[in-house]
């Protein structure tokens, strides 16, 4: 049978019983082969089938990447259920938020997240991030207690369809409210399929960084199953700490390396890192938020400074077909590109608000068709009908919500969310318009464009900020960064309001948190501390 038409669980264990005295897991220090892989994986679906979870069911997973959250993507997929991944740091209202939409009975927490869930209606397993390394029993709603106390019966396990939801991650919070997107076994094994395609090199059986989290579809669908999909070995980081990270790639020598641009400089700050052979690296690919031109440059230097002959890889994508749909190959490059799609995968550009295609190099909305698009957004009819349109050649397209376009020679160019849109005097203003010429500049380290309501008119231009400097005049920085801005963008796009901050806002996975910077900005209008045209 084709891999394609597996259930996750059903690939990655066919794989662990040809690799058993393979490594599968790295963690802390430990070597976790297949053999123990599977079979704590067989183990972890007894007990959650004794535990009364059913096919189908949801089942939330705030956890990090530590082995218990890969097993139980895979054990809870065994039986039919569906793991929802969030992020250990939520807050307790997120919590209450992300266990209504999938209607929770189990969570499956770290031990520090035990008080917020005490007055919640769910039966919360702690788990910690030492079970693994000193598997000692600690409390009777703990993962280990629920391992030891699994009843021996057998499970009858209903093969699962390809088109059966595999897991559940949220897409939208920084933007809006959190929807849960709905995906399939399909999906995550054509992601992997098509990875492994534009990888333009060895991936089975090689080791790979797993410092993106889990509950992104970056960190589960490319670090985490793609990986053991190919029978690889997945040095998990539970988290991100740049000298602990620096090291483990020096001793390890991961053959590929996912990240988000955030992660760059550090890398290249490191000590571990200094004097570093990196000769050994197949692949460095980054994705979840925009590469500034000076940033890829520089890491690209660093590279080539220590023995690598590759070049960092620029990719696109989003949750809604897991997580990448286009990267740069591997020996062209485009200037500000996300590159060209996966094989089996279309992207087209439409104009907003249609379903009709834009000329080449017209900006519009991007829209993806193919197997890695999800299912939908779980139990909200409505945004899964704004998401996955019928088009007129009987596909199904992602409208995306990103603004783009495609050259002659089908490299994708993300020009910003469709949601970022700036409409000011009825002209469109396209943030990033702004922001990439500003990222070519020494002197800036970060910044951010969004729209603003003022007293002058319903949406102004403001800019946030970061720079490169110890100190300097304001004023005279702001008509010098306008000077400047003038050869690139048009009068209407000029900002109105500049604040220099000390740090643009970013999210908990180190992408640029637009909310919270017009938020900041908002605030800094009416406390007049912007610096104004």
């Amino acid at each position: 049978m084709n891999k394609n038409d597996l259930s996750i669980s059903e690939a990655v264990l066919s794989v662990a019983g040809e690799n058993r005295n393979k490594t599968a897991l790295t963690y802390m220090g430990k070597s976790i082969s297949y053999k123990e892989f599977s079979s704590k994986i067989q183990k972890l679906s007894l007990s959650l089938f004794s535990l009364g979870i059913k096919e189908g069911e949801c089942v939330l997973v705030a956890l990090s990447n530590i082995p218990q959250a890969v097993y139980l993507l895979y054990a809870l997929n065994r039986i039919g259920a569906v793991p929802a991944f969030v992020s250990p740091l939520c807050s307790e209202k997120e919590l209450e938020k992300y266990i209504k939409i999938c209607n929770c009975r189990f969570v499956f927490a770290f031990d520090f997240l035990a008080d917020k869930l005490k007055t919640k209606e769910v039966r919360a397993i702690t788990c910690s991030p030492f079970d693994e390394l000193f598997p000692f029993l600690k409390s009777k709603n703990s993962y280990l207690s629920l391992l030891i106390k699994a009843e021996k019966q057998n499970i009858f396990l209903t093969p699962q369809k390809p088109e059966g939801t595999a897991v559940i991650l949220f897409s939208g919070g920084t933007t809006g409210e959190p929807k849960a997107v709905e995906l399939s076994n399909r999906n995550l094994n054509a992601l992997a399929l098509g990875t492994e395609a534009v990888c333009e090199g060895e991936v089975s059986g090689v080791k790979m960084l797993g410092v993106l989290p889990v509950f992104h579809g970056f960190g589960l669908g490319i670090c985490v199953h793609t990986t053991l999909f190919f029978g690889g070995n997945v040095l998990l980081v539970p988290r991100f700490d740049v000298e602990k990270t620096a090291r483990l790639i020096k001793h390890k020598k991961p053959k590929y390396i996912a990240c988000v641009p955030s992660m760059l400089s550090p890398f290249m700050s490191s000590k571990a890192l200094k004097n570093a052979d990196l000769s050994f690296l197949s692949g460095v690919f980054s994705g979840g938020d925009y590469l500034s031109f000076n940033l890829e440059k520089s890491f690209n230097d660093f590279l080539v400074s220590h023995n690598s002959t590759v070049k960092v890889r620029q990719g696109y994508g989003l949750t809604e077909c897991v997580a990448a749909a286009c990267l740069m190959p591997a020996t062209q490059s485009r200037p500000y590109s996300m590159g060209k799609p996966y094989p089996d995968t279309f992207c087209k550009i439409v104009r907003v608000n249609t379903c009709l295609a834009a000329k080449e190099s017209e900006v519009g909305e991007i829209c993806i068709s193919s197997d890695m698009v999800m299912k939908g957004y779980l139990n909200n009819p409505d945004e899964t009908k704004e998401a996955l349109k019928v088009h007129s050649d009987g596909k199904v397209w992602l409208h995306t919500g990103d603004l783009g376009y495609k050259d002659g020679d089908g490299f994708l160019y993300f020009k910003g969310r469709l949601k970022r849109l700036i409409v000011t005097n009825g002209l469109n203003v396209y943030p990033s318009e702004i922001e990439k010429p500003l990222l070519t500049r020494e002197d800036v380290k970060d910044c951010c464009a969004v729209g603003l309501r003022d007293e002058k008119k319903l949406s102004s231009v403001g800019l946030l900020i970061e720079m490169n400097l110890d100190s300097f005049d304001e004023n005279e920085k702001k008509q010098e960064l306008l000077d400047f801005l003038r050869a690139y963008v048009s009068k209407q796009a000029l900002p109105e309001y500049i604040y220099f901050a000390n740090e643009i806002p970013k999210t908990p996975l180190g992408k640029t948190s637009y909310k919270e910077a017009q938020c900041l900005l908002q605030e800094k209008i009416l406390q007049k501390q912007t610096v104004h045209l």
